[in-house]
């Protein structure tokens, strides 16, 4: 079963030379149990960064464990460093040591993608373009004023995708194509049971062309099942998350589409 995560974790006061970032609430840095056979894929690098410094993943396991994956932060800049078609391999229960280098008086979040072609016990429910697009009704919005962080840079705590507005179809599959967030955060991630508790999602930038289909373009350039479909009797368990460095919340616009009959994968 085929499952996607985005896990984010957050440094204080890092400095030029880095910090190990700390994961957040229910994340880790250890890559999930998964066949040998079939490794998980490194999909997405970013961070949410007020300082100019660099994020760094790196491991035995991966190219070397000095530098590994490297990127130069500019400042409140937040997209993925990792090349639209572009992934590398992790393996099973390896631990990863992520780190940034920012400023030495601020929070900053770094967030990472990875794919899982098999993990035991997670359905998520995903489509690919090809299998969603034909499927399409009609597309509407879901806006959630999503709630802050307890503390700086970790994820909220989950705002449910009816809290703002209810107005979804009963018992409708609707397939999130991408998202808009009014403020810049560091991640966004859509947990419940549709994706097996997991969050799915990607970076919280403002700039919505890089996030109004990224689901969508996620699916079309990894050509993989990637866009995930919520069910409306599910609306009040799926929850949307932000991690943000400021510990402030913001309003995240879902583009989702109505699809015309039931989806099963």
């Amino acid at each position: 079963m085929s499952a996607w995560e985005v896990i984010t974790g957050r440094a204080l006061n890092p400095g030029a030379g880095g910090a190990a970032l700390t994961p957040n609430t229910s994340d880790s840095f250890q890559v999930r149990s998964t066949p040998d056979t079939n490794n998980p894929y490194l999909e997405g690098m970013w961070a949410q960064a007020a300082t100019a410094g660099f994020l760094r993943l790196r491991s035995p396991r991966m190219h070397d464990a000095v530098q590994g994956l490297r990127f130069q932060t500019p400042a409140a800049l937040i997209r993925n460093f990792i090349a639209d078609e572009a992934q590398t391999p992790l393996y099973s229960q390896d631990i990863l040591t992520f780190e940034i280098a920012g400023g030495a008086a601020e929070t900053d979040v770094g967030a990472l993608l990875i794919y899982y072609p098999d993990l035991g016990g997670s359905d998520q429910l995903l489509g690919t373009w090809d299998q969603i697009k034909p499927m399409v009704a009609e597309l509407t919005t879901v806006e959630v004023v999503v709630t802050a962080p307890a503390t700086a840079g970790d994820w909220s705590p989950g705002t449910a995708l009816n809290a703002t507005f209810d107005l979804l179809k009963g018992n409708q599959d609707y397939a999130i194509l991408g998202y808009q967030t009014l403020g810049a955060v560091a991640a966004v991630g859509i947990k419940g049971s549709d994706t097996a508790n997991l969050r799915v999602g990607g970076p919280g930038t403002n700039e919505s062309i890089e996030t109004r289909d990224w689901f969508v373009s996620l699916s079309k350039a990894s050509g993989k099942g990637a866009i995930p479909v919520v069910n409306q009797a599910n609306r009040a368990s799926t929850l949307v998350h932000v991690a943000n460095a400021t510990a402030a919340g913001t309003t995240v616009d879902l583009v989702v589409a109505r699809l015309t009959s039931k989806f099963n994968g």
